[in-house]
């Protein structure tokens, strides 16, 4: 098949002259929201239409607090007229938006079907909006042919204003079939031979294959979806060797593809003109890195001396397996001038970035390319393959198989978030908006050792109390309920995974109503309906007391989750003057904690070590191992010299994690609660095809010891584990333990 025909099949160029519905703010009275715009609801937001540096003409909209009393998010919308006219259209909805504050915003859009059925939703949920430059927001839906409306809108979250400017809708020509049975085929086995062939290929050319062509790459998603869509009709292996070939030609001339038989034996041809050679090195993924400068890439060019000889030779000359039975040759090293690689490799021109569409999940072949690409990424360059038990080439034909199979949307996240999920990585998520909630459990429930317990309660859950163990909803298990959760749930400890799944308790879509089994304190057994709500219900049991209060006789309680370093120094005469201090630490802190590190420690000293791969061989070969700058703690007035106790548990992750490994190193105070989450380190997150962006541990942490944290965590020297009892008289018992022990000690 060409190349263009490939390239077609899934990047049409979008059409100048495509129908468009302009939704723009020229027109209107300033200071007044203009039609058909409305703010969602009446929770303390408003909107109105602004005059001053626009993105487009002179006018904008912008949708702010209106008073201190705002709750929630902020929601402007609007239903589309005439959405009728692109009923069986894929469209596209473009606007231009400005964050100020501390905050995001979000676009969104959605498409309402006859009979209340549910379309297409795309909130940026994996993608939300923070910069105070105007930036561009697209969206791109297919609209089912039985489309009944068109709903699109903008979300504020924070202390911010948004504004909003330069909105159109364009049709962008016949959508998917909706109701295709190839949108959802499972792979058969030739297909998913195909299937693996083709995305071992892709790391191996995103990463370690400098051609031109694939150095200046952006679009790596289209590139991903034409390479899969390539592979996948082959019958046979020297077809799919064919196919390969072809699409990769125009891209890496210097790449060998054959199936059967032994390894080439003749050297790469190096072509006469060449002065430089061209080689990728990685501090990390930093290819899929997203601003974050810790994580980078480069690719190195050095003056080149005939002939081809020692490293260069061998790396020339780098064999690969994509399959048993089919090999490549894909050199590590290219050649040619500082300008470009020879023979020259360009960008076929339908391949311009700003040419391209996104690859819309509704395609099988996007949703395998999504899998290949995060695959790739762990693949080369996970730190952890040898603390974490998995068997990652395995986890490759598992994740295609499921996303060759997934509906829509939100299974296909759901398919990802099980792969990140075998990495054990506390820090692994995959964004995705459309999970389907149709509101949220009554009652607020909490991990007390095994035991799911009530700890919080909706008006209409009349039947239950806090501190009864929830033992199963709708005839599962909660210990079925929570293995289940935990094939999506990233985790290297416990106390992470249930920490993480203790919300998706409360949103898990079960039946209205749900029938839920209970066990009260007394230890007897009931059964109650319970209905839905549409409000998320809070943990009403762990009330912690104000910052800076007394718990005893001359013991001070200090909440470093809450607490800005302003509010720490507000409290330094205090905290100065006690005998015992509490703490807590038990979620993630702002800046007072690492603050906090100099006023306990009476010599100087560095926290853990965080280190990133260097990487120029692919599949995790040859590391070396870059340390970055570790904290300098220096002691520092005023000195803190109270006996102290630190509260901690499996919320505490990462920065939290990192505060507490100098209190561990140190000997800084006692650790009373549970064991943290077991992952530190800073996140690397990218985006695959589909538009979901994928977060994970991109170096890795050492203790002072050099002795592992990943999966270790920071554990207590004195465990507590919370229970339905203390729950139900609203005691927090890790809280009494500390003061107890304070009290002790302060004697």
């Amino acid at each position: 098949m060409p190349l263009a025909r490939l390239a077609l099949l899934f990047f049409t160029l979008v059409s100048i002259a495509a129908q468009e519905q302009p939704l723009g703010f020229e027109k209107g009275q300033l200071g007044v929201l203009p039609r058909p715009w409305f703010v969602a609801q009446q929770n303390g937001w408003a909107a109105k239409l602004v005059a001053g540096e626009a993105a487009a003409g002179e006018r904008f909209l912008q949708l702010a607090k209106s008073n201190d009393q705002a709750k929630g998010a902020g929601n402007i919308m609007c239903q589309v007229p005439a959405a009728a006219r692109f009923a069986g259209k894929k469209v596209r909805l473009r606007a231009k938006i400005r964050v100020v504050g501390e905050g995001r915003a979000q676009m969104w859009m959605r498409v309402d079907r006859k009979n209340r059925q549910r379309g297409e939703l795309d909130n940026m949920g994996d993608r939300p909006l923070t910069s105070e430059r105007w930036t561009e927001a697209i969206i791109e839906l297919d609209v089912a042919s039985d489309s009944v409306g068109i709903m699109l809108g903008v979300l504020a979250f924070g202390d911010v204003a948004v504004s909003i400017d330069d909105v159109t809708l364009v049709s962008l020509g016949e959508g998917a079939k909706l109701q295709d049975a190839s949108a959802a085929t499972p792979l058969s086995d030739r297909e998913l031979r195909n299937a693996i062939a083709a995305s071992r290929l892709l790391g191996y050319l995103w990463f370690f294959h400098p051609s031109q062509a694939l150095v200046d790459l952006e679009r790596w998603d289209g590139f991903a979806v034409g390479l899969l869509d390539a592979a996948l009709p082959a019958g046979d292996d020297q077809e799919l060797v064919a196919r390969l070939s072809e699409f990769v030609a125009p891209f890496a001339p210097t790449v060998d593809l054959w199936a059967g038989g032994d390894q080439l034996q003749a050297d790469p041809v190096v072509p006469e003109r060449a002065t430089y050679r061209w080689m990728w090195e990685h501090q990390g993924a930093g290819r899929v890195a997203a601003s974050n400068s810790i994580y980078n890439s480069r690719v190195i060019k050095r003056r080149w001396r005939k002939p081809l000889r020692g490293e260069t030779k061998k790396r020339s000359n780098h064999f690969v397996d994509l399959v048993p039975g089919v090999h490549g040759r894909v050199p590590l090293v290219t050649f040619g001038s500082q300008d470009g690689t020879l023979p020259t490799a360009k960008l076929p021109a339908n391949w311009q970035s700003g040419q391209l569409q996104t690859p819309n999940v509704l395609h099988r072949t996007t949703r395998l390319a999504a899998v290949a690409q995060a695959w790739n990424v762990f693949q080369h360059f996970y730190p952890y393959f040898d603390v974490v038990a998995v068997d990652w080439a395995v986890e490759l034909p598992r994740a295609l198989k499921s996303a060759a199979i997934a509906s829509d949307r939100a299974t296909a996240g759901e398919t990802l978030s099980r792969l990140v999920a075998a990495l054990k990585d506390g820090h692994g998520n995959v964004g995705f908006a459309d999970r389907n909630r149709d509101g949220f459990f009554p009652a607020a429930v909490r991990w007390c050792g095994e035991d799911l317990v009530v700890c919080g309660l909706h008006e209409s859950a009349k039947d239950i109390s806090k501190g009864e163990v929830v033992l199963a909803i709708d005839g599962t298990s909660t210990a079925q309920l929570y293995a289940d959760m935990c094939e999506q749930v990233s985790a290297a400890t416990d106390g992470w995974a249930r920490s993480r799944t203790q919300s998706m308790f409360a949103t898990w879509p079960t039946a209205n109503p749900a029938k839920v089994k209970l066990r009260r304190l007394d230890g007897s057994i009931h059964e109650v309906l319970l209905r839905r709500c549409e409000a998320y219900v809070m943990d009403t049991s762990e009330q912690r007391p104000a910052n800076g209060a007394s718990l005893s006789d001359g013991i001070v309680y200090f909440d470093l989750n809450r607490a800005s370093l302003a509010e720490l120094e507000g409290h330094l005469d205090a905290l100065a003057a006690a005998k015992g201090i509490v703490f807590d630490l038990r979620g993630y802190p702002g800046d007072a904690g690492v603050a906090l590190m100099g006023m306990l420690v009476t010599k100087r000293g560095k926290s853990a070590k965080w280190i990133v791969p260097s990487v120029q061989l692919p599949d995790r070969a040859g590391w070396k191992w870059r340390e970055l700058g570790r904290w300098d703690v220096r002691p520092k007035q005023p000195h803190l010299g109270a006996e102290i106790a630190f509260l901690t548990d499996g919320r505490a992750i990462s920065y939290a994690e990192s505060i507490m490994g100098i209190v561990e190193a140190y000997e800084l105070g006692d650790i009373v609660g549970a064991t943290t989450a077991g992952t530190n380190g800073n996140v690397n997150p990218f985006e695959v095809a589909g538009g979901f962006r994928i977060s994970w541990t991109g170096m890795r942490v050492l203790k002072h010891d050099n002795s592992q944290h990943h999966g270790v965590g920071i554990a207590p020297t004195v465990p507590v584990t919370p229970t339905a009892a203390g729950i139900a008289a609203g005691r927090d018992e890790v809280l009494e333990r500390a003061v107890e022990l304070l009290k002790k000690k302060a004697r």
